[in-house]
């Protein structure tokens, strides 16, 4: 049977310090499972900053629980698993042997790699991959203009929104500035409905209008609103550079990573049969 001690100092005194309180005595045990014994020390980093006293005991008490639980488990694996299972030698040592390669790797492109893609490597990327970005949802370019509904400019603006002649769109700004709650670009880029749709009251079958309307207006009860679409991408097409623009981007630095790590084995195994630190005993083909 697991014969488990649990012990815990619920009177444990916290000091202020630094606005944040520590354990008063470091050396205090909290909790004690088998001959293994948590102390006071072993917790000073689970506290978050300003916390309060109250909060704090709730956080030791969640900590002191989980540490116990997990020591019962382990303490009864010890005493039931027969000796082949308890044997991870093999298992720690695959486990460091990985991570300590992987950290190296990690390290090595941290120093190592170029990480400025430019745009023309952007382009090309794209042009010779277009099937790999179809879209999955459609996009559209928008001006979308929130105004009030019985505002006296809604039906100059209401004209001037559906052109794109540059004077309209200099009187349109001007109108907006003074009448609008909010003219919005959303900075020029691509946007899908689910992000569009937000901004408006519910819209029946907004893909279906977004894909045949050019504009689209919808009111509340408070406010009109009003869509201009300056550009639209269906379900299925080929998306926009710029909208891929980003992912391709992490796309080139992945496969520059990945070069980076295959030429470092190669390099690694190259260098070690010159240097005679690695021998090989099996024949050529």
């Amino acid at each position: 049977m697991v014969n488990a001690k649990y012990t815990l100092l619920f009177g444990l005194l916290f000091a202020l310090s630094s606005c944040e309180y520590i354990p008063w005595n470091s050396s205090a045990p909290l909790a004690k499972v088998g001959s293994k014994t948590l102390y006071a020390n072993d917790v000073q980093g689970i506290f978050a900053k300003n916390i309060s006293a109250s909060d704090s005991l709730t956080v030791l008490r969640n900590y002191v629980d989980t540490w116990v639980q997990k020591e019962l488990l382990l303490l009864l694996a010890e005493e039931k698993l027969d000796s082949e299972r308890k044997d991870v030698t093999e298992l720690l040592y695959e486990y460091r042997s990985s991570l300590l390669v992987y950290r190296y790797e990690q390290a090595y492109i941290e120093q190592s790699l170029d990480t400025v893609v430019s745009s023309t490597e952007i382009e090309q990327f794209y042009n010779a991959n277009r099937q790999s970005f179809k879209l999955s949802k459609p996009l559209v370019r928008v001006r979308f203009i929130k105004l009030k509904k019985n505002s006296s400019y809604l039906e100059r603006i209401k004209k001037l929104y559906r052109s794109n002649t540059p004077d309209d769109i200099t009187m349109l700004e001007s109108f907006c500035l003074q009448a609008a709650l909010r003219l919005d670009y959303f900075g020029d880029r691509w946007l899908s409905l689910e992000e569009l749709m937000p901004e408006l009251p519910f819209v029946e079958n907004i893909e279906e209008q977004v894909a045949k309307n050019k504009h689209i207006e919808v009111s509340d009860n408070a406010y009109t609103y009003l869509i201009a679409i300056r550009d639209y991408r269906a379900r299925h097409a080929i998306a926009p550079l710029e909208y891929e623009s980003d992912n391709i981007k992490n796309m080139i630095l992945s496969r520059r990573k990945q070069y980076m790590i295959e030429d470092l084995e190669k390099r690694v195994l190259r260098d070690a049969k010159h240097n005679e630190t690695v021998k090989i005993f099996l024949a050529d083909e």
